[in-house]
């Protein structure tokens, strides 16, 4: 069952809309008559989007999840929807890896969504508020790929979550959208080059890599129907078909315009 309207004039805050499946999610949502607060650190990127409002925040950094609620309530006239799309992923061996490489990842994969919706959920639980809440989580969660077992862990924590929230909010509609492998992302631009040769065969030889490739646009006209839905499912899988790609088939379906492996590592950024 469906809202008649769509998204039409509902009032909606994407966090890391910069890139990937946030900055498609939020020029969708715009075009399709949502008011879109669009929400992450690099605000260059958000002013290109049609459509939306930009408004920078670095959800590590104190008190800027707190002003971009303030600010995006202010300009909306008040909160139906909250969509994390925040996310950081790194290749880490277990072995070598430092508190300061597990707090990197679960400050912005869990810490800031948490947070972010703490400052949200008086304006999402108010008289006239649609109340959704939607978090990105991943297929690492359930498995964790090698490599990425810290990555996988945040996912896991954001997914545990995500159910608490329901179980404390009743009248608050929640949803973990777990993301299979989606080309258009950043998600691998952080990987260090060598250690990611290492493990991708490795992640589709032994089954890690579980699903067939989806695009942006995909993923995003997901969450759209799960935004518009009058009973929107706790869980939603958002994924391609089970098995049947090589790793030739996914370095085809990759887009031209998509970043380099390894372009954000100091000494490689343009």
């Amino acid at each position: 069952m469906k809202a008649a309207d769509g998204v039409q004039g509902q009032r909606m805050i994407v966090v890391g809309a910069s890139s990937g499946i946030g900055r498609g999610l939020a020029t969708s949502l715009a075009q399709q008559g949502a008011t879109v607060v669009a929400s992450a650190r690099r605000i260059d990127r958000l002013i290109e989007l049609p459509g939306v409002i930009p408004i920078a925040c670095d959800v590590t950094a104190s008190g800027d999840v707190e002003s971009l609620v303030e600010q995006a309530v202010e300009r909306l006239g008040g909160l139906d929807a909250l969509i994390y799309a925040a996310g950081l992923s790194r290749l880490h061996r277990l072995e070598k890896a430092t508190i300061e490489d597990w707090q990197e990842l679960y400050s912005i994969n869990l810490f800031g969504a948490a947070i972010l919706t703490r400052a949200a959920l008086p304006h999402l639980l108010a008289h006239g508020s649609r109340g959704r809440a939607v978090y990105l989580s991943s297929d690492a969660a359930v498995r964790p790929y090698p490599g990425l077992v810290i990555y996988g862990t945040t996912k896991a924590a954001l997914s545990a979550f995500t159910q608490g929230l329901a179980s404390e909010f009743a009248s608050l509609r929640v949803t973990e959208v777990v993301v299979g492998p989606t080309a258009g992302t950043e998600v691998a631009v952080h990987f260090d080059p060598q250690l990611l040769g290492e493990w991708l065969p490795i992640w589709f030889e032994q089954g890690f890599v579980r699903y067939d490739m989806l695009q942006v646009e995909d993923v995003a006209s997901m969450i759209i129907e799960v935004l518009v839905a009058d009973e929107p499912p706790s869980r939603l899988i958002a994924t391609g078909p089970e098995g049947g790609q090589s790793l030739d088939d996914v370095e085809r379906s990759m887009p031209d315009d998509q970043p380099e492996v390894g372009s954000a590592l100091p000494g490689r950024q343009q």
